[in-house]
């Protein structure tokens, strides 16, 4: 083995070590997302003991909810003697109204902890704090707060959730400090209602009555729990104020809303719509139950050191033995380290990455032997995986086996242009959560793109219900105006189908010319987008939107009708409409 060659791995290695004892900001967000994958295949399990009473648009009379209703709520929630309830509402302005009063007298009888919001401007001084916080604690910073109504009985809490850098929402607060006073979030709040003990905050910890949480940066991980667990543990404002649904006695008890209009869902790694309050549930649990997810300091030291030492014993392995056995031990010292990542997790919930550390020593140590065929084979994956999305599979097969055939520098060729658009997308969206509409919209894209790449074209792009395909690119394709047509009728036919079993949802209208274009790769940076110009293209698009003006659903333009002829074609009526004026660039 060269000197020089032994030195670069060497190297490799000692600089590896060191990015996983201070790791960069990409690699935090990649260990994160590691985590969340081990939080979700291995959760801890701890006692679902939270009950969420979810508060909707309208109350058990049909009327829209307000404070009456709450305060009829809170009377009902306390016939069950709940040990804590925790508001994730906030009951500001309108303090002296008499449903205000009414809402006071209802909370008279629960052991109540209200939250409050942090603003960027002063605003009144917070109540007495029920934090208490050693030299060196982390809280969060706020310039003032949004409080409930002093009126209203009951101790006060932040409800505080902020995401990380991919905006997933993984941890909550220990506690805020606005101006000075410290509080506690309204999670810690609730489990120390239930605990009965004191809240201390300190360097890196908090510690509630006798147990004790790691907290990195002043915040405490949360294990995410899925929808599944939401139903079991939800019980419905209205059914519950009706007298059709029941609370455990001495439950723990939050109140919140998951209608998206109340502005309270938020991504986790379960769920990209998490409502806040199922997100405190989860925080409340695992602080009740002592089964909080840690990050500890160490954890970081002790990857980097598996990564130094297995990194010097593999390169050794390497430098003496044949390739092969040598990498059948890096494969066995990284299968080991996620083993005991693993262990560490089940026994004591601390996360240590089981994934990374391995697959950098395996970087280190094969790079040598697999690199050609590793950059090879990543080549043909990533154009296999792009092209797949947009192209036919026998399309996609000849470019990879022969990468110069696609010409993305640009060219000018014939093609044919689709265009198409769900009608009345924009009140369907209105009337739709955002769960049925992502799901719609999923089913009707599964449907309508494997149609066009049946027959032959290229899904160029899709823009929110649109799809924009060409047809006759970036190969040739005989008959692509036919083709087009073809596709465009079977769109229509199935899409009718699909409006049957969804509602009404998915009535589409289509554009279609076909003409001269300019193809090729636009874009900037890592932003790039394979896309055609032309006139044709613009018309299509034009022509999807003259659909409305006629009440038809598939409208051509000049030219593909004069290559196909404007007749009858099978159960579709084909009619000309002369001379049109169509606008737009």
């Amino acid at each position: 083995m060269k000197r020089g060659w032994a030195l670069a791995v060497l190297g490799a290695v000692l600089a590896l070590a060191l990015i996983f004892a201070r790791p960069p900001e990409g690699l935090r967000l990649w260990q994160e997302r590691v985590f969340d994958r081990v939080l979700l295949a291995l959760p801890l399990l701890p006692d679902r003991r939270a009950v969420v009473v979810d508060i909707g648009a309208q109350d058990d009379l049909g009327r829209v909810w307000d404070r009456i209703s709450t305060a009829r709520l809170s009377a009902r929630i306390a016939a069950s003697q709940p040990r804590v309830v925790g508001f994730d509402l906030l009951f500001a302005g309108s303090c002296d109204r008499p449903e205000t009063a009414a809402l006071a007298r209802g909370l008279q009888a629960l052991p109540a902890v209200l939250g409050f919001l942090l603003t960027d401007r002063r605003g009144p001084p917070l109540p007495d704090p029920h934090l208490a916080v050693a030299g060196g604690a982390e809280l969060w910073q706020a310039e003032g707060s949004d409080l409930p109504c002093d009126s209203l009985p009951g101790q006060r809490a932040a409800m505080v959730l902020m995401g990380d850098a991919d905006a997933l929402v993984r941890r909550v607060p220990v506690g805020v400090a606005v101006d000075g006073v410290a509080q506690a979030s309204l999670p810690v709040a609730l489990a120390a209602a239930v605990g009965g003990g004191q809240v201390l905050a300190g360097p890196g910890w908090l510690r509630i009555a006798t147990q004790g949480f790691v907290a990195e940066g002043g915040s405490l991980r949360i294990q995410p729990s899925p929808p599944a667990i939401w139903a079991a543990r939800r019980v419905d404002a209205a059914e519950l104020l009706a007298g059709r649904a029941d609370l455990p006695h001495g439950a723990m008890v939050l109140v919140g809303s998951s209608l998206p209009q109340r502005g309270g869902l938020r991504p986790t790694a379960a769920s990209p719509v998490a409502p806040s309050v199922q997100i405190m549930a989860d925080a409340v649990e695992g602080l009740v139950s002592g089964h909080l997810p840690a990050r500890a300091g160490w954890a970081a030291w002790l990857e980097a050191g598996f990564v130094l030492l297995a990194g010097l014993a593999g390169f050794a392995m390497m430098a003496r033995l044949r390739p092969a056995l040598a990498a059948a031990g890096c494969l066995a010292a990284a299968g080991l380290w996620a083993a005991g990542a693993l262990t560490l997790w089940h026994a004591g919930g601390w996360l240590v990455d089981p994934v990374t550390p391995g697959l950098a020593l395996l970087l280190v140590l094969l790079a040598a032997l697999v690199a050609r065929a590793t950059l090879a084979a990543r080549a043909e994956r990533a154009l296999r995986a792009r092209m797949g999305q947009v192209m036919p599979a026998a399309l996609v097969a000849r470019v990879a086996a022969n990468p110069g055939l696609l010409r993305l520098e640009g060219e000018a060729r014939e093609i044919t242009a689709l265009f198409t658009d769900i009608e009345g997308f924009s009140i369907a969206t209105a009337e739709m959560g955002p769960r049925e509409m992502v799901a719609r919209l999923d089913a009707y894209f599964t449907l309508t793109c494997a149609i066009v790449l049946r027959h032959g074209g290229m899904i160029d792009k899709l823009v929110g219900d649109s799809i924009h395909a060409l047809f006759n690119a970036p190969l040739d394709q005989p008959g692509h105006e036919a083709a087009a047509l073809a596709c465009a009728r079977e769109i229509l036919s199935a899409t009718e189908a699909f409006r049957a079993a969804h509602g009404g949802f998915g009535r589409t209208r289509i554009g279609l010319e076909v003409g001269q274009a300019v193809l090729g790769d636009v874009g900037f940076g890592g932003k790039i987008d394979y896309t055609a110009h032309g006139a044709a293209v613009n018309l299509a698009a034009r022509l999807q939107e003259v659909n409305k003006q006629f009440g038809t659903q598939i409208c051509a333009g000049p030219e593909l009708g004069r290559r196909l002829g404007l007749v009858p074609l099978g159960e579709i009526e084909v009619r000309s409409f002369g001379r049109l004026t169509v606008f737009g660039g």
